[in-house]
């Protein structure tokens, strides 16, 4: 039985995305598809398609080294995530924007500073945060057991 199982209840989704519909929860396998250089010094930003979800997200150089291609779990949770010390990128922010358009749901978090944008086709995927709410990012650069269990 996962972390998820047992703290907010069954898990909604599939093996690439992983949600709750009522606990604030996301958890996405994606593949990083670009890695740029900010015109802010020694910040980058990373592009990651995880098929219904995209997430692009900026942050300082030195604390996460990703390349194009490589394979990576997002975890977006209200309640601090299960981590590697040394491993596994993890920070903390709040959810500054919430906006629905025709066919995409956007979710902005501000990581004191860094910026996270999740785009979702289907609003489902973000159910269970809202405006304010404070939210750990997690980057996993190794899978996460508890997807699609």
């Amino acid at each position: 039985m996962s972390a998820l199982d047992q703290s907010m209840g069954s898990p909604v989704g599939s093996e690439k995305t992983l949600y709750s519909r009522t606990s604030g929860y996301l958890e996405v396998r994606g593949k990083v598809t670009e890695v740029a250089k900010s015109l802010i010094p020694n910040v980058t930003i990373y592009s990651i398609d995880c098929g219904d979800i995209k997430i692009k997200f900026d942050v300082q150089s030195k604390l996460v080294r990703l390349n194009s291609g490589d394979e990576v779990v997002v975890t977006i949770s209200k309640n601090m995530p299960n981590y590697e010390r040394g491993v596994d990128f993890v920070a903390w922010g709040y959810v500054i924007s919430l906006k629905q358009g025709e066919s995409l749901f956007k979710m902005v978090i501000s990581l004191w500073g860094y910026i996270v944008i999740v785009e979702a086709t289907k609003q489902e995927f973000l159910y269970g945060f809202n405006f304010m709410d404070k939210v750990y990012f997690k980057i996993s650069s190794k899978p996460n057991t508890s997807a699609g269990t």
